[in-house]
């Protein structure tokens, strides 16, 4: 029978194939910035938003899966830039948001510790509940679900914001 965590897992490599693959042809100039339409700028969310802001989450998923998340935290300032709720800026002369290559660094590096970590987790751990005391926790009655959710749907969910991004800026599609 297949554990928990593999099950969990199996999305993941997908996931990190798919934010790479997004990144192809984008360059440090075009990384935060926002396409321009016949309007001016088109409202949407960058590249360098979505990775910075899912680079904020693999800490957090340690916890909810009850387990140490040190060395997984996202770099300094990475909150103020990039938590949940915070806009979208269109850096037009790059002094917003850190480099692409550390703010894609920072992704990668702490989703694959944080997805290293959670391998090796037991059936009966993540089928304990997460502790969560919210509205969203509630909708999510284990670790294995919201860590499930955390690791899958939410990063998807963001990097599909990229293809759109890809579009707008003329770059094609990934596959």
């Amino acid at each position: 029978m297949e554990s928990l965590a593999t099950a969990i897992l199996g999305q993941t490599g997908p996931m990190l194939a798919y934010a790479e693959g997004l990144l192809k042809d984008v360059t440090p100039e075009t990384f935060a910035r926002k396409p321009m339409g016949k309007d001016g700028a088109i409202d949407t969310n960058h590249p360098a938003f979505v990775f910075g802001h899912l680079a904020t989450y693999p800490a957090k998923i340690c916890q909810l899966a009850g387990i140490e998340n040190a060395g997984i935290e996202a770099p300094a300032g990475y909150t103020e830039l990039f938590d949940a709720g915070k806009d979208c800026q269109d850096d037009t002369d790059g002094t917003i948001y850190p480099p692409m290559g550390e703010i894609t660094a920072a992704f990668f590096d702490s989703y694959k510790a944080a997805i290293d970590k959670i391998g090796g987790l037991r059936n009966d751990h993540l089928a304990a509940g997460h502790g969560m005391d919210s509205e969203f926790g509630e909708k999510f009655g284990s670790r294995a679900a919201i860590v499930g959710f955390m690791l899958g749907a939410h990063p998807f969910m963001h990097i599909g914001q990229i293809s759109a991004w890809r579009r707008c800026m003329g770059l094609g599609p990934v596959f």
